[in-house]
């Protein structure tokens, strides 16, 4: 079941939802717990909770209070909760004022009416000393009715006394939390601040710090699952945490948008996810003064670690007022304080996304990076079960249904969504019936115009049995698809029997009819090289057949130990796709290239590997495939040479940390966004674990122990 965690404010749970939707700072919990358990004499335990925006400080203070209200060993407490914004405050007076009013709302029903007239009539108190005296008064005459400590659960300490004018309400609170054992504080703050700093102000050592560090890997797969109700992976995760910075605001809001997706989908719709919460991350601008959102916009827009004199250029401002800006910042809790030194601190932005959104909301080159990165991470970070899937040629041949051409008759195309909607829900059968209402509807067209349709959904059909595991129904419709269509010149219909021979040569090959499987496989070749009509227009159908029936007959004639001319199938196949107008399937020249290695016991070549780069730049976009291929490159070609190859290649920035991590490898320190920077010391261990399967790897060796110069490399490489 989805837990029902608020996106901004977990104040409108109720304490079930809260206890239910609680699954990570338990550690935290515990302690403020405890602190509570030990405050029983004259004197309490206050405690400060301190972490940026969307930490969990709320919804941490939250859990507190329903766990005071329905576990009978805290009996003794009774929390008030204050809203998480107290605009209302700018005096300790009014600070009272606002804890009587929360208290009439959540005290017991029969005393709510008196307390409302109490605060009624204190409201035209003007005298802030009296005002703050009588307010304190009732607060503590209705823990003595009930004898209870009351809890005061605070949002925001650090903003509530910055806009105070009152220079003694800090004083004036810090007396009476020493003096009064029947007052409690709890509180938050966005980061740590003068009054509680600084031996000369009032709240100093006051508190019990917690601090809120970002989620570790384990915390992140646990809100993962409670939020979409969904197990996963670390390794699927993983992403999600470098590209929130382990923010469980951030990570709960893109669980609950992809509950139903899987990895590839929501790696993918990851974007649209940042453009659907277009007003949460502009609140955060919008809620910022003009200065400091200057300030921050500078920041965003250098998406890296970042010294005050960077942002003060960037944003063409004098230094010093920048550094008094992005100290207002840290303490908003909207910028952290991310390295360099007690001089020249490194600052960055708290909420990673929105650095994401304004940089994509730009359309700037960095939008081109961003998104690079992302898909980059996709392939990184897919389930292990993709990388090991690869070892079965099978794997290799494409979705067809990414291959469908768009249909001119709508209804066709109508029915074939609904078809692959019910596949992906699971409801098989259903979707199957859909296949065969499409047929049995066009079979009554002209044979002419519907012939290619009708073989395009029967391949589709097929396609969804064998994903089904029922491979003897596939089978028959394969071999109905080779009779019907295989003399066809219509270019759907060789397609869709092109399709049928590679699935079917694959499946004839534990038989041992090797010889009978390659006839086939060079008839349909003869016949997609013969073709007059080329596959242009279809939707990304350019070059597939050919590729990928030159591809199935490289991997039957490897497993049929006829090595060097499996070699030439799949060189057959890098060479039909380079020599497109555009580059088909960058998935099929890696697999290619890979299964070559494989087949003559050789690794990929520095040529060979120029070549994907080449493919990798004309397509823009990187699969699995290809980059598990260049990663055991770079293993095997050594840091140096790698790097060297990569930066000549137009695709250097598609691969930023692949880059990033070899340049770190070879002592070259680097100036780039954290995510890069997490994303590359991913990349580092999946070097290191290749190193030890891959024979006569050189990565390590090539890694020398130095350090160079701080070189500050440009973000699009």
């Amino acid at each position: 079941m989805v837990t029902g965690i608020k996106k901004y404010n977990p104040g409108f749970l109720s304490d079930d939802e809260i206890v239910a939707s609680f699954c990570v700072r338990n550690a935290e919990l515990e302690s403020l717990l405890e602190s509570l358990y030990s405050s029983t004499g004259n004197s309490n335990a206050h405690s400060l909770v301190i972490g940026p925006r969307g930490s969990g400080k709320s919804h941490l203070l939250l859990r507190v209070a329903a766990e005071i209200r329905r576990n009978e060993s805290l009996s003794g407490f009774y929390p008030i909760v204050f809203a998480e914004e107290s605009y209302e405050v700018s005096t300790i007076g009014e600070f009272w004022l606002g804890c009587l009013e929360y208290l009439a709302e959540q005290a017991v029903e029969e005393e709510r009416a008196d307390l409302r007239l109490s605060h009624g009539d204190l409201r035209t108190v003007r005298d802030d000393r009296e005002l703050a005296n009588r307010c304190l008064g009732s607060i503590l005459d209705y823990a003595d009715r009930h004898g209870k400590r009351m809890v005061l659960v605070v949002e925001n300490l650090n903003m509530l006394f910055a806009d105070m004018g009152d220079p003694d309400a800090g004083w004036r609170l810090r007396h009476t939390l020493q003096t009064e054992p029947r007052i409690v504080l709890l509180g938050s703050a966005t980061s740590r601040f003068d009054e509680i700093d600084h031996p000369d102000h009032a709240l100093y050592d006051l508190f019990r710090v917690v601090t809120l560090h970002p989620l570790d890997i384990g915390e992140c797969v646990s809100l993962w699952r409670t939020v979409s109700g969904r197990e996963a992976e670390e390794r699927v995760v993983r992403p999600l945490q470098i590209l929130t910075g382990g923010n469980p605001r951030l990570l709960a809001i893109i669980a609950r948008f992809g509950a139903g997706s899987s990895f590839d989908d929501l790696m993918d719709s990851l974007l649209d996810l940042v453009d659907d919460h277009t007003e949460y991350f502009k609140s955060h601008l919008e809620s910022l003064p003009p200065q400091e959102r200057r300030i921050y916009l500078a920041l965003a827009t250098l998406w890296r670690p970042a010294t005050a004199r960077e942002v003060a250029e960037q944003a063409r401002m004098d230094v010093n007022v920048t550094s008094a800006l992005l100290k207002r910042l840290v303490e908003r809790g909207a910028v952290t304080i991310d390295g360099g030194t007690p001089r020249r601190r490194q600052y960055y932005l708290t909420e990673r996304l929105y650095n994401i959104y304004y940089l994509l909301r730009r359309g700037s080159g960095e939008s081109q990076v961003v998104k690079a990165l992302i898909d980059f991470m996709a392939c990184l970070y897919s389930p292990a079960v993709v990388w090991d899937a690869f070892s079965g040629a099978i794997r290799h041949v494409p979705d067809v249904r990414t291959l469908r051409p768009r249909l001119a008759d709508l209804f066709a195309e109508r029915m074939l969504d609904e078809a692959d909607h019910l596949a992906e829900l699971g409801q098989t059968e259903d979707a199957l019936a859909v296949h065969d209402d499409i047929i049995r509807r066009l079979t009554g067209d002209d044979e002419c115009v519907t012939s290619g349709w009708i073989a395009m959904v029967l391949m589709e059909k097929m396609q969804l049995l064998r994903e089904s595991g029922r491979d003897l129904e596939a089978m028959a419709i394969c071999d109905d698809l080779i009779t019907c269509f295989g003399g066809r010149e219509e270019v759907r219909c060789v397609l869709a029997v092109t399709v049928a021979r590679n699935f079917r040569a694959l499946a004839s090959l534990d038989a041992g009819q090797t010889s009978a499987v390659v006839s086939q496989l060079d008839q349909s070749l003869a016949q997609l090289c013969g073709m007059t009509t080329p596959l242009n227009g279809l939707d990304g159908l350019d070059g597939l057949g050919e590729g990928v029936s030159f591809f199935t007959k490289g991997v039957v004639l490897m497993r049929a130990g006829q090595l060097p001319a499996a070699a030439a199938a799949f060189d057959e196949v890098v060479a039909r796709e380079e020599a497109l107008e555009e580059w088909g399937s960058i998935g099929l020249v890696a697999a290619a290239l890979e299964f070559k290695e494989t087949a003559l016991d050789t690794p990929i070549s520095e040529e060979e590997a120029s070549t994907l780069l080449r493919c990798l730049a004309q397509t823009g976009e990187i699969d699995v495939v290809a980059m598990r291929a260049l990663l055991q490159f770079t293993v095997r070609a050594g840091a140096h040479r790698a790097l060297e190859i990569f930066e000549a290649s137009q695709a250097c920035a598609l691969l930023l940390p692949l880059v990033t991590a070899l340049r770190q490898g070879i002592g070259q320190a680097t100036h780039v966004a954290k995510e890069v920077d997490e994303v590359a010391e991913d990349v580092r261990q999946e070097l290191l674990t290749i190193e030890l399967t891959v024979p006569e790897g050189v990565f390590i060796a090539d890694v020398p122990l130095q350090t160079a110069d701080d070189v500050d490399y440009p973000t699009g490489c």
